[in-house]
């Protein structure tokens, strides 16, 4: 038998609470022995199931030989920090949904969890319900990875569908996402791709062996910018609009970006609209692997939070799957085509074609990289005024 106690009891923590109780004979069996729920850590008093424990004090949980397995889902990078710290030194495996943590302090929070023989585990910091860093780290091991990328946010692709499919300005989309609790009342972390970048990150050091906290160096551009004439022009051309996470392979390093993309119909990412995830890795030997599913909400992050504890509760090893980790690429050598919405239409500068939706107009631009589209916007576009620079995906 191993005790669990669940710190913070909020959306993620109660679907953890849920199926730790209703679903009990299911963990049991899957993960070869009792898995119990002793404690629930929050400052807020609340109903809980019979037998298990309400208090506001961590140290009780520290206090309790029985109690190996915290389920940490408080968020933030404070109070989290320091009772993963405590519990970790204790000797006591962890399980989190807090992609903030993981990213900008998971490799000091690994190092410690391998200094004292436990386990720090993050399925459910990346794509909610959706499993993706366990089979990344696992099931795709065997293969050299080469690009991880795709939508791992689902709230900006919720504002991006509703605003394709009813022509609402990103305010209106906005208000409504706030309304229907699909986004935070300080929407930023989203809407300006600061999750997205924590997450591939995570990602990143999954495939590739990365530092977690490289994050703070991925170029990120969120979907603020972003105005219907965007999307018009996208659906001239036969793509949709989509915020993209991506890391991928480069010059015996890695890189990354975050950035609005336009993905071509046909591709798989095409069709993931709403709040759904939609995640593709590339092998050198199983070629692309597609996840799928519900990105964020109560039971579905709570499915991947059971996951991990079932791992543990098998007693499954940690595994060194890379020596060290490898640089982060900050000038990117990628190329990729560019369409920049022009606010005023003129002719097309040198090598650019001109694509036109009604009152809109774009510029697409040759093939170049990241730093190069910045020197282009600096010097061909310079005179006049123009939308946020969206790659495009064409692969």
């Amino acid at each position: 038998m191993k005790g669990a106690a669940v710190l913070g009891c909020g959306t993620v923590g109660s679907g953890a609470v849920r199926m730790l109780t209703e679903n009990s004979g299911q963990i049991e069996r899957a993960a070869g022995q009792k898995i119990v729920l002793k404690y629930v850590v929050d400052i807020r008093p609340m109903e809980l199931p019979q037998g298990v424990v309400m208090t506001s004090d961590f140290q009780t949980v520290l206090n309790d030989p029985e109690v190996s397995i915290v389920i940490e889902t408080i968020g933030g990078a404070k109070i989290a920090y320091e009772y993963t710290k405590a519990a970790l030194r204790s000797g006591r495996n962890v399980v989190t949904s807090n992609k903030e943590l993981v990213a900008t302090k998971g490799d000091e929070l690994l190092e410690i969890a391998r200094e004292n023989g436990c386990r720090y585990l993050y399925e459910a910091s990346v794509g909610g319900g959706v499993p993706v860093v366990r089979p990344i780290n696992i099931c795709l091991a065997g293969n050299r990875l080469e690009r991880v990328y795709g939508i791992v946010n689902g709230s900006t692709n919720y504002l991006l569908t509703s605003m394709e499919d009813r022509a609402l300005s990103f305010p209106e989309a906005l208000s409504e996402a706030k309304a229907l609790g699909y986004v935070e009342a300080n929407p930023a972390a989203d809407i300006e791709g600061w999750d997205a970048r924590r997450k591939i990150a995570i990602l990143a050091h999954e495939a590739f062996g990365s530092r977690l906290a490289d994050e703070s160096m991925v170029p990120t551009a969120g979907i603020s910018g972003i105005v219907p004439d965007d999307l018009k022009l996208a659906k001239e051309l036969g793509y949709a609009v989509k915020l993209i996470a991506c890391t991928h392979r480069c010059d015996g390093g890695y890189s990354a970006w975050v950035s609005p993309a336009l993905v071509k119909d046909g591709h798989p990412l095409y069709m993931v609209r709403d709040v759904f995830n939609g995640i593709v890795a590339s092998g050198d030997c199983v070629g692309d692997v597609m996840f799928y599913g519900r990105g964020a909400g109560s039971l579905p992050t709570a499915s991947a939070i059971i996951g991990d504890v079932i791992e543990i509760g098998r007693s499954v090893p940690a595994v060194e799957r890379f020596e060290s980790a490898v640089a982060f690429v900050a000038d990117d050598p990628e190329e990729c085509r560019w369409m920049i919405r022009l606010e005023e239409k003129r002719p097309a500068p040198e090598e650019c074609e001109i694509v036109t939706a009604g009152n809109a107009a774009a510029v697409l631009t040759k093939p170049m990289t990241r730093a190069q589209m910045l020197g282009f916007v600096g010097s061909a576009l310079e005179a006049g005024r123009f939308g946020c620079p969206i790659r495009m995906i064409e692969a």
